[in-house]
């Protein structure tokens, strides 16, 4: 994990409560400094301005995430229950903490457009991880197609698109399930 000081920290785990909350854009500096119980000038000394603190939040979020799975992933046997696991720990808790927000349209496009750098870090990070345990488990698909980078990149995409035009956490189940049976079929080919 990233490390950060005790301070910054306090402040990023203020500014996600914050976000959450109010939004991204309506949450001042000021928010967050009041949130975190440090001055206003601490905020700044740590961090320029709000898109600093939305790229340290979901850095660390992806971090979070990342134990998380890979602790989870460490205690099952299975491909089928590993795949399960980055669904409930990834996609449909992102889902449910982003619908949990009042404005969770605009935080939503705030991230991709103020954090794109940091989710592609982590998207290659997810992409290695997911090819090496579909991998471990695979027999050698050398020269066969898809190959297990093109599975683990169909399973990652898919999975974090699959929020799109949902309407409710039950719906995004249902997909993420659709798409775990895929994933096990390509498998299998």
């Amino acid at each position: 994990m990233i490390s950060m000081s005790d301070k910054t920290h306090t402040i990023v785990t203020a500014a996600t409560t914050m976000f959450a909350r109010y939004g991204y854009g309506k949450t001042t500096m000021g928010d967050i400094a009041t949130e975190a119980g440090v001055a206003r000038q601490t905020v700044y000394n740590a961090f320029p301005g709000k898109e600093e603190i939305l790229r340290a939040v979901v850095r660390q979020a992806g971090e979070q995430t990342y134990v998380a799975v890979m602790a989870a992933w460490s205690q099952t046997e299975t491909i089928d229950a590993k795949l399960t696991a980055f669904h409930d720990l990834g996609p449909l808790t992102w889902f449910e903490a982003i619908r949990a927000a009042p404005d969770w349209a605009e935080l939503m496009d705030g991230m991709h457009k103020v954090a794109s750098e940091e989710m592609t870090t982590q998207d290659k990070k997810w992409l290695a991880a997911i090819a090496e345990m579909l991998g471990a488990d695979v027999m050698d698909r050398t020269g066969v197609s898809p190959s297990i980078d093109d599975i683990a990149e169909f399973f990652y995409s898919t999975s974090l698109n699959a929020k799109h035009g949902v309407g409710d956490i039950t719906q995004l189940r249902s997909r993420l399930t659709t798409i775990k049976a895929a994933t096990l079929a390509l498998l299998k080919t």
